[in-house]
């Protein structure tokens, strides 16, 4: 079988075969294979990212991210071109590649089978919440009988389905508040002469999710990830539209499932809005990383504040952390819905035991830079015996920052009591990469000046230096949750 192959000018300026030339249009090799065309391998496709014609560059991407994994070591080698324009695209495309990747890895959603015929729904919900560890509730002046009869089988769900699937059969809604009641202290949180602090707030996965009796109420969202994203009824409190303007500020509830390590939503970002006259709207990236909504120490929010015996004020109640903003812009100002809203939830996930740097072939003074601000210095590399004294020093981001977003009533300074390693671990590889025994090991210093975490580990490995060292320790990754909806309400 044959291929008509059309004649075109190349990049480099010269007539030939589209087959040779300007074929990246097309996204085609000259071969046939079983009646149908292969497609271009990803090297094939590396040099059009640096083409003339901005859509011959805009193609080339697409396909490159089209190939995933497959598409890395031609990226990673194109990342290194000479030619800005074909580094910068390389090294862009090879970020959302193993974004996806991260984000497929991390957020594979858990699966449950309901199996319910007759039971009270006290009980059911009781162990469903059990099979599926999330905060289930019944709401207590919500509920009218506890104890009437739910049936729902299903075979195995993803596990935000089949919490659906049981809230229907139990004729249930979820109910959804914009704030939740500040967590009680442990006892009396003042003591003579100085302040205790209270709990710190809770994270996303451990706000309830609240059952209630209720007309049926299916809201439009995604839920066959590991992070359940959904559009808050056009009546939630914080909903809101700007009459005349088409501005709407609509909130999405986003919620992880449990042992996700998810520390929080970094941003939004919307592709595609269309009203329900089929005119479209925009959205753009909304980053949520605001301040905390409160600071010891003063700022936007509130303050610490006491009464006049001295007693700390805490405020009722603190921003549902599940709730996340979403202002857009509607071209149909008197439009009631959208028909369709597509986007995705950008957001981080810490990853334990990740590798965070590594040195090959350690000497004294080998020192390397790993990812997210890590460095790995080796100080020393002392003969003992047969063996090998070694020490290595850690420079990682100081986690307080994070600490205090989470505990904005905590300490006003690092904690000097927190585990001397912080989760890190150095670990010793031979060639092959298998772990090499280590004898004596311990952490000899630890400092952390509220930026920088300093760990320095002295290690007696009695076989000699190994030929790799490694750190590992819990690793913040951005992951992404797409969501496209239908049907979505506004206020």
């Amino acid at each position: 079988m044959w291929l008509p192959v059309a004649i075109g000018r190349g990049y480099d300026g010269v007539v030939r075969p589209a087959a040779q030339g300007n074929t990246m249009r097309r996204w085609l090799l000259a071969a046939v294979a079983g009646g149908g065309v292969a497609a271009a391998p990803p090297e094939a496709l590396v040099a059009p990212l640096g083409a003339p014609d901005y859509a011959d560059r805009e193609a080339a991407g697409r396909e490159l991210l089209a190939a995933g994994p497959a598409a890395v070591p031609a990226l990673e080698a194109a990342a290194r071109s000479a030619n800005p324009e074909v580094a910068r695209r390389a090294a862009d495309l090879l970020a959302r590649l193993r974004r996806s990747t991260d984000s497929a890895r991390l957020l594979a959603v858990p699966t449950v089978r309901l199996d319910y015929r007759g039971v009270p729904l006290a009980a059911a919900a009781n162990d469903l919440r059990v099979k599926t560890g999330l905060p289930l509730a019944l709401d207590p002046g919500g509920v009218a009988d506890v104890a009437r009869p739910v049936t729902c089988s299903t075979a195995e769900l993803p596990v935000w389905e089949a919490v659906e699937t049981f809230r229907r059969a139990a004729g249930l809604r979820e109910v959804f508040a914009a704030e939740q009641p500040f967590p009680k202290p442990n006892g009396d949180v003042t003591r003579q002469g100085y302040y205790v602090p209270p709990p710190p707030l809770p994270a996303a996965d451990a706000v309830p999710i609240v059952l209630a009796d209720g007309p049926e109420r299916h809201l439009p969202g995604t839920r066959s990830a590991a992070v359940r994203v959904l559009a808050l009824p056009a009546d939630f409190p914080r909903n809101h539209a700007v009459l005349g303007t088409g501005e709407v500020a609509l909130h999405l509830d986003v919620t992880p499932a449990p042992g996700l390590h998810w520390q929080g939503v970094a941003a939004v970002r919307v592709t595609r809005v269309v009203d329900e006259f089929g005119r479209p709207g925009s959205g753009g990236v909304v980053r949520t990383a605001d301040p905390p909504p409160f600071a010891l120490l003063g700022g936007r929010g509130v303050a610490l504040r006491w009464d006049p015996d001295g007693r700390p004020l805490l405020p009722p109640a603190f921003p549902n952390p599940r709730v996340v903003p979403l202002p857009l812009v509607i071209a149909t100002r008197h439009a009631r819905s959208l028909r369709r809203l597509e986007g995705a939830v950008v957001g981080v996930v810490t990853e334990p035991g990740a590798e965070l740097a590594a040195v090959d072939r350690p000497a004294a003074g080998s020192r390397v830079d790993g990812a997210g601000g890590v460095w790995l210095t080796v100080l020393d590399c002392e003969p003992a015996g047969r063996g090998a004294v070694v020490r290595v020093q850690a420079e990682l981001p100081s986690p307080w920052p994070e600490d205090r977003r989470r505990n904005p009533w905590g300490p006003v300074w690092p904690d000097p009591a927190r585990t001397p390693a912080h989760g890190h671990q150095l670990v010793g590889l031979d060639p092959d990469g298998k772990p090499v025994p280590a004898g004596a090991a311990s952490v000899t210093r630890v400092s952390d000046d509220g930026q920088t975490l300093t760990t320095v580990w002295q290690v007696v490995y009695p076989l000699g230096v190994p030929a790799r060292l490694v750190l590992t320790g819990p690793k913040p990754v951005v992951v992404e949750v797409p969501f496209v909806m239908e049907d979505v309400p506004l206020p």
